[in-house]
């Protein structure tokens, strides 16, 4: 088994962010329109293009100019507009301290299950149907491009998805609250559509958290 394989870093470059930045500030631009921009070649453009395009960053849409070559405009995906640097953290952390507010239990329990089973069904989209292990690769892959520095390590001969930054400093709090740690597990449960344990973790002063399926949490406990 070809393991550890560690993550390779955000395939954004800085020329790359300037398209980014660009479509965030006015969407459907065509590649004359970003070579007066960033005055450099329709080649150079292109290479940007498609590098963003093979991320899941942008999508071109096909413009209707009558007869001959066929035009197309560039705009930025859902993924797009968060590595643009467009954040909701703000919003994020009121929900968070509202929900662990509420003094009904089982209704906190219930929302933070239906937001963890939303945002793992939006990653899940992402993942092919594909053994859990290829999951788990192309899970540390879409979680590096969210700037979650991630990568599939070996924990007793079977893969261990290690997530090395915290992906959610702000709702953490003075370190002892471990409800969004709850949270982390079952959006990544959701996503690979496998139960999986945090076995390790940042608060407990480890350098990374790690996620096992839980059959393998079980081998190893025995």
């Amino acid at each position: 088994m070809d393991l550890p394989e560690k993550q390779s870093e955000s395939p954004v470059r800085p020329v790359d962010q300037l398209v980014l930045d660009l479509l965030r500030r006015k969407e459907g631009l065509s590649v004359t329109d970003l070579m007066e921009r960033l005055e450099v070649t329709a080649t150079a453009i292109r290479q940007r293009l498609d590098r963003l395009e093979e991320c899941g960053f942008i999508e071109r849409r096909k413009q209707s100019v009558g007869r001959g070559r066929p035009s197309f405009s560039y705009f930025l995906t859902g993924l797009g507009w968060r590595q643009a640097g467009v954040t909701y953290s703000d919003l994020a952390i009121a929900m968070w301290n509202e929900i662990n507010k509420l003094d009904n239990e089982v209704l906190k329990a219930v929302l933070i299950d239906r937001v963890s089973q939303r945002m793992g069904g939006s990653l899940r989209e992402m993942l092919p149907d594909a053994p859990l292990e290829e999951r788990m690769r192309v899970m540390a892959s879409v979680l590096s491009n969210r700037k979650i520095p991630t990568c599939i390590t070996n924990g007793f001969g079977l893969p261990v998805l290690e997530v090395q930054a915290c992906p959610y400093p702000d709702l953490v709090g003075d370190g002892y609250d471990r409800s969004v740690c709850n949270l982390e597990t079952k959006v990544i449960s959701a996503a690979l559509g496998h139960n999986m344990e945090l076995s390790q973790c940042r608060l407990d002063g480890h350098s990374c958290c790690q996620f096992k399926p839980a059959v393998i949490a079980e081998v190893v406990a025995n």
